[in-house]
């Protein structure tokens, strides 16, 4: 499913029904400015010393609650 762009578009309530909780999840996180400076933040990380690479990421999900499948 696309991102819901516009929250006050007539098919907003009815795409947001057809989430579960990790969709909901998702366009929460997605809006919120402070979430995604953090994740860029931690994203980007570029050290050479992966262990920093490693508690910028878990960091990020520690404080945020989330779980990122997929990644060792």
């Amino acid at each position: 499913m696309e991102p819901l762009e516009d929250w006050r578009s007539p098919k907003f309530e009815e795409e947001l029904g057809r989430l579960d909780r990790g969709g909901i999840s998702f366009e929460f996180l997605r809006r919120n400015d402070e979430y995604r400076d953090q994740y860029r933040s931690a994203a980007g990380e570029s050290s050479a010393d992966q262990q920093s690479v490693i508690a910028a990421r878990e960091g990020l999900a520690r404080r945020w609650g989330i779980l990122f499948p997929g990644r060792s």
